[in-house]
């Protein structure tokens, strides 16, 4: 068993095509498949199932996968850490990141075009998810680090806060109060209302104004997709609360009016995840600190549109 094979098998896996494969690696079909069959002889089992539309992992090939993944990422890691060494201006080697949906909508785009552009020997790959599957994509090596708001309690995995950031309400109806200003929860009285699911981390303050008495809705909506919160909004005429990174490209559209919270009573805490014991590959290191640049941009340029509709107020909430 040698790394070719290894990274044939792998390829494979993943297209679920030994021609895809083979174009991959840039060798011709015939010599990829004797190289994974005589992988599967040496293991004494068959790795794929081959059937009319190309090919499925078999059980033990799904094991053997996730068994190799750490291999080739280790070796990975080591070739770009020699690479660094002779090159330290350059950074060089892959790097898989996960983030959620508003993410990707927000500033992912931009800090990407900005990564690529300053480190061009760096390949990436980014996955979209919701925390669960972030912090297990993580926690199988699937992912290097990903960026999410959950609880900092997680074993087998360092947990750092990157980002802490304004939640705000969205109406698909103006309020009585014009967009932008401070909107109290007395506002909010007979209001139809979004809320995230009791998983969220959103969900237990918000939990606890109802119990209190002190948010009334006329009716409750459960939406765990902060994007999906928007675009309800928008549509259906209804309210909800959501990070301003989720609505400042659509602040200024039609049928959705934006009300700050006094004294920032919710706020999401963004942290970063990557499994413990493992050092952080310097190109993730400095993906992050564009990242982190990026949401402060964001969160610049709400405040001055929030300034824009009520100068004493925003300057005081800075």
């Amino acid at each position: 068993m040698d790394l070719r094979q290894i990274t044939y098998f792998m390829w494979v896996f993943e297209q679920r095509s030994f021609t895809k494969a083979a174009q991959k690696a840039g060798v011709v079909q015939p010599a990829l498949s004797i190289q994974v069959k005589r992988l599967e002889e040496e293991l004494g089992v068959s790795l794929f199932a081959r059937n009319s539309r190309g090919v499925e992992p078999t059980s033990f090939g799904e094991r053997f996968y996730t068994l190799c993944e750490p291999i080739l990422r280790d070796v990975a890691m080591a070739r770009s850490k020699m690479l660094e060494l002779l090159k330290p201006d350059v950074v060089m080697g892959n790097l898989r990141c996960g983030f959620p949906p508003t993410f990707f909508k927000a500033v992912v785009g931009k800090v990407v075009a900005q990564f690529t552009r300053e480190n061009p020997h760096m390949d990436l790959h980014l996955r979209e998810g919701y925390g669960r599957i972030l912090t297990q994509w993580v926690s199988d090596g699937v992912l290097d680090f990903a960026v999410g708001a959950w609880s900092t309690d997680m074993p087998g995995l360092n947990v750092s806060m990157v980002y802490e950031e304004e939640v705000v309400l969205i109406s698909g109806r103006a309020l009585s109060a014009p967009t932008f200003s401070m909107c109290d929860f007395d506002a909010l009285s007979g209001l139809p209302l979004i809320l995230p699911s009791a998983a969220q981390i959103l969900a237990p303050p918000l939990e606890q104004l109802i119990s209190t008495g002190r948010l009334r809705p006329a009716s409750v909506m459960r939406v765990d997709s902060y994007l999906g919160v928007v675009e309800i909004v928008r549509q259906a005429g209804l309210a909800g609360f959501v990070p301003i990174s989720g609505v400042t490209a659509d602040m200024l559209g039609d049928n959705l009016h934006v009300y700050r919270l006094p004294n920032q009573m919710l706020g999401l805490r963004w942290h970063l995840v990557h499994r413990a014991g493992e050092e952080l590959h310097s190109g993730a290191v400095r993906f992050i600190a564009m990242l982190e640049r990026a949401l402060n941009d964001d969160r610049a340029r709400f405040l001055e549109m929030a300034a824009l509709h009520h100068p004493a107020k925003s300057r005081r909430t800075r």
